[in-house]
């Protein structure tokens, strides 16, 4: 018994956090003149609105001087992770970490989808889901095992804004042509997204406001050359989120995210 309820958490976090919730990092205020501000992280539903806390994340920190230093979290909440972050420069502080989660897939009706190892009467009717579930085959399906990844990041400036002359380490790279902590409401700015140094092929480009919801997400156009425009309606926390598409033909392969949180300020006249 004690097994199979386990089990059941397992199936429902998981399930939880495949599909509604994703991770985020962001400070308490992205420009600051303090010593040390808090930096909070979390699974959220909602965008940057933590409700599930990650597990002992670490993060990296690229100080102005250029300088590394690894901090990890130590808090026991159930809702977020949390750091302090000394300030010790006067510039911009790159905050990055990463967390991963093991995903199964199998193929449904030639397409592939998640699996989950949970009994039927504690699933949906499968018009009603997205993942597939042992009772969905005659023969039980032999599924493949991927690792989904995200590096989730964030800029504090302390008294001023300087160059970001380092890049945060992560498969999918997104470069601002604008400071991320000098980006103003309705004044459109342009990022370019690689991969292994190559314009990232079929990306999947959203944004969402504090508060949104996946479904709530705006759709960002990228080009071939990885070049998209964003234009932040007004001004507050947002979140871009980059990906490749997921192509439900194809063999799944690891997954790559990249989420950035923004504070964008009020639009100037």
């Amino acid at each position: 018994m004690k097994k199979y309820i386990l089990s059941t958490l397992f199936f429902s976090l998981a399930t939880t956090l495949t599909y509604a919730h994703e991770p985020y990092v962001a400070p308490l205020s992205y420009i600051t003149s303090n010593t040390q501000i808090p930096v909070i992280s979390a699974y959220a539903e909602q965008a940057l609105q933590p409700e599930y806390a990650l597990k002992q994340p670490t993060f990296n920190i690229i100080q102005p001087d250029q300088s590394k230093i690894s901090i990890p979290s130590e808090s026991d909440l159930k809702s977020v992770s949390l750091i302090d972050l000394p300030l010790p420069q006067k510039g911009t502080y790159q905050i990055s970490s990463k967390v991963s989660f093991p995903l199964k897939y199998v193929q449904h009706n030639k397409e592939w989808k998640t699996f989950f190892d949970m009994p039927a009467d504690k699933a949906k009717d499968i018009k009603e889901r997205d993942y597939i579930i042992p009772s969905d085959f005659k023969k039980s399906p032999t599924p493949i095992e991927i690792t989904r990844e995200w590096s989730i990041q964030s800029y504090v400036s302390k008294e001023e804004i300087s160059p970001l002359q380092s890049t945060i380490d992560a498969p999918i790279q997104v470069e601002f042509k604008t400071h991320p902590n000098n980006i103003n409401a309705q004044q459109p700015i342009q990022i370019t997204i690689k991969k292994s140094g190559q314009a990232l092929k079929n990306p999947e480009l959203v944004v969402r406001a504090q508060g949104q919801e996946e479904d709530d997400a705006t759709h960002v156009t990228v080009d071939t050359n990885g070049l998209a425009t964003l234009n932040f309606p007004h001004a507050g926390q947002y979140l871009v989120e980059v990906s490749e598409k997921f192509n439900k033909t194809a063999k799944p392969t690891n997954q790559y995210y990249t989420i950035i949180s923004l504070g964008v300020q009020p639009a100037t006249k």
